[in-house]
Order: C-alpha cells, then sequence, then structure tokens
C-alpha cells in the first residue's frame, strides 16, 4: 500500500478522492465492460481532475482488496472493472448457470403473454393466436411455475384451460394480472428476446399431441 494513498495528504485532490470513491463504485459496478480513465471522465464532467480520479481508484482498489470482500476492483483491458474473487467463482458460476436455465426462449414469452392476456384459455386457443403448436411450452411453462392449470372449458370435450401464477406474477414484478403491460410493451419484450416477427419460431413446436397427453 502506497503512503500517497493510504496516509492523509496535504494536496486537495486526496480530500476530493474520498469524496468520489462510493459514486465510482456505483458507475464501476453499473458499467458492462471494463470503463477506461476517459469513459469515467466524461460522466463526471469536466470538474474532474485526472489527477483525483486516478487517486480515487486506488482508494477503491484498496478497499476491495481488503479481507471480507467478494469483489475486487482490477484494471484490465485498458479500463477498470469489478471482477469476482477466485475463491468465489465456483458460487457465481452457479448463479449463471441457473439464469441461462431459467430464460425464456421468444417462443415461451410468446405462449406466456398469450396466456396472461387471455386466461383463462384453452391449449386450442393458445395454438390459434401463436399458430403453432403449443402444448409442449406450455408444459415448460408450467414446471417453471409461471402457468397452472385453471380448470376445465364448457366447450366439447371440457379442454383444460390455463392461467398465470402468483410465481409470474412475482417474476414480473406485478400485483395482479391488472398490472400487465400493453401489449406494445410485451411486444419491445418479444424483440430484445431476439424474436424474428418476419415468421414464427419453430423450434420447440413439435405436432400437437393428443388431447390426452395434454399437461394435466
Amino acid at each position: 500500500m502506497s503512503d500517497e494513498v493510504s496516509a492523509p495528504m496535504a494536496d486537495p485532490s486526496f480530500a476530493q478522492a474520498e469524496t468520489l470513491v462510493p459514486a465510482l463504485e456505483a458507475v464501476l459496478f453499473s458499467a458492462p465492460e471494463p470503463l477506461a480513465e476517459k469513459a469515467i471522465l466524461q460522466v463526471f464532467g469536466d470538474d474532474l481532475a485526472l489527477e483525483t480520479l486516478r487517486c480515487g481508484l486506488e482508494l477503491l482498489r484498496q478497499q476491495t482488496s481488503a479481507p471480507g470482500r467478494g469483489i475486487v476492483l482490477a484494471e484490465v483491458a485498458g479500463g477498470w472493472q469489478f471482477l469476482t474473487r477466485p475463491e468465489m467463482f465456483g458460487l457465481v458460476k452457479k448463479i449463471a448457470k441457473t439464469r441461462e436455465q431459467e430464460r425464456l426462449t421468444p417462443a415461451g414469452i410468446e405462449t406466456l403473454a398469450v396466456v396472461a392476456y387471455k386466461q383463462p384459455v384453452t391449449r386450442a386457443e393458445v395454438d390459434a393466436i401463436r399458430g403453432a403448436a403449443s402444448g409442449p411450452i406450455l408444459r415448460t411453462l408450467m414446471d417453471r411455475g409461471l402457468v397452472r392449470v385453471a380448470g376445465r372449458s364448457e366447450v366439447p370435450g371440457a379442454p383444460f384451460t390455463y392461467g398465470t401464477t402468483k410465481e409470474f406474477l412475482s417474476h414480473f414484478g406485478l400485483r395482479t394480472v391488472r398490472d400487465l403491460p400493453d401489449v406494445k410493451e410485451w411486444g419491445r419484450i418479444l424483440s430484445e428476446q431476439g424474436r424474428e416477427r418476419s415468421k414464427p419460431s419453430r423450434e420447440e413446436t413439435p405436432p400437437a399431441p393428443e388431447p390426452a397427453a395434454e399437461p394435466s
């Protein structure tokens, strides 16, 4: 640890750097990639001197290098970025794997949207709206706790009807289904997931199963 940073200095930039540290931590934490000093200066404007920034970065680096922290600030790829400590990497990897498994496909989001806005809705009605078979996708959504069997329809054959769950509300930060965003907002979500609007995705839509094979 250098005396220039660890000990109080006559240079006023040291005091300014101490005040800067919390803001630096927030900016670097939110950045998806390493931030170069030039980019950080642009965030704070012309009032921040380069020497003050460098002092603040060093202070923050020292703080995260102390025992008992799960991350560390490091200078990588020409910029500064928070990194997971090596001893914590196994835990973080598990979280990343879980999130990957939980990510819905465009077809899954589309099916979920139909159920959410049209519930209670039968599988045949979902198929008709989507223009594709939805049985396997409904099963996946049920396995993830987002969709449930809501009852049976009064039409001939009494097929199952489907609706959303409390987990669905929690997942999307809703109090009730009345808080659902408008259809255009769901369209934005679909486009962000890489859905090709020119033609429906068929990757998860094999031929519709027989009624007896419907999720139960």
